[in-house]
């Protein structure tokens, strides 16, 4: 997503956020589950260009804790159940005794090639 598209993405979700009614629930305000799931895909698409939650939150009209609990609740829902990834030879075929190294491709297009498979293991550990 380039600079503008992404500016003008943020500058709606701010008019949104701004005007939408909430209802209050004791001292906090709820806001709705659609808009906050696009604030957090807003919000994580951001944080992969480098962007500070700080300054997203602040872009956004939001007090920055509220931002990071989202995406924090976001992530932990993510981490349920298992995740795709494919185990795949890095450069062609190679006769069965000898090991070729591994690739890591994950879901989101990252990839991570000359992997032996201790190291694969080690990275699944933790990304998973």
């Amino acid at each position: 997503m380039d600079e503008l598209t992404l500016r003008e993405l943020g500058e709606r979700l701010a008019r949104e956020i701004a005007g939408e009614p909430r209802a209050r629930v004791d001292k906090r305000q709820r806001c709705p589950g659609e808009l906050r799931s696009s604030v957090v895909s807003f919000a994580r698409v951001c944080r992969e260009h480098g962007e500070p939650i700080r300054d997203i939150a602040q872009r956004l009209g939001l007090v920055e804790s509220t931002l990071a609990r989202w995406l924090r609740a976001e992530r932990r829902q993510g981490r349920a159940g298992f995740r795709s990834v494919a185990i795949v030879p890095s450069h062609g075929t190679a006769p069965e005794h000898v090991a070729l190294p591994l690739r890591l491709l994950t879901p989101r297009g990252y990839s991570v090639e000359g992997l032996d498979p201790q190291t694969l293991a080690f990275l699944l550990k933790v990304v998973g």
